[in-house]
């Protein structure tokens, strides 16, 4: 977990298909770029099956777990680092074709993004992120915006825009089984 206040809360709870599918990527991450670190953020709580885990739409069975992105400085790859302490947040603004509207979960919070360090996606690493989680039979969707899914060669298929309505997914990778 990235964070232990995600344990502390109980948003940490995974099936053991989906711990599997996490722990081999980790070790595929690891391989194809040593001393790599997988993160997760959050999973599913562990009392209701059902319950989505708020303020997600979703993450209301074990099945489904947020990714954080991997980052780079002008030193090279942030070993376990994420933007922001919990993960979230630290959006990578690019095109979208989604309109204001109300009621969204596309938040921008424009007032936050300069506080956050100004690293870089590695690319390398969330490329390999990527194809690992769109190749793995075991993996149903993956949700990512558009701009990333392009500029890191894994369009269509699995791989998909979440909605207009859901919050963003570019300060994370959305998967589930």
């Amino acid at each position: 977990m990235q964070s232990i206040l995600y344990c502390a809360l109980n948003r940490h709870y995974v099936t053991p298909e989906l711990s599997t599918v996490l722990q081999d990527m980790a070790r595929d991450m690891a391989a194809a770029h040593p001393d790599t670190v997988t993160q997760v953020l959050d999973a599913g709580f562990p009392f209701w099956n059902g319950m989505p885990l708020l303020p997600h739409l979703s993450h209301n069975d074990g099945e489904k777990a947020d990714i954080a992105f991997f980052y780079e400085n002008e030193n090279g790859y942030l070993r376990g680092q994420t933007r922001s302490p919990i993960g979230y947040f630290a959006f990578q603004n690019g095109p979208t074709s989604c309109p204001k509207r109300w009621p969204s979960l596309r938040w921008d919070m424009a007032w936050l993004q300069g506080v956050w360090p100004n690293w870089s996606l590695d690319d390398r690493r969330m490329a390999t992120a990527l194809r690992l989680l769109k190749n793995d039979p075991r993996v149903d969707k993956v949700f990512v915006e558009p701009h990333l899914a392009q500029r890191y060669g894994v369009t269509g298929g699995k791989v998909r825009f979440q909605g207009c309505r859901a919050a963003r997914h570019d300060d994370h990778i959305h998967m589930q089984l």
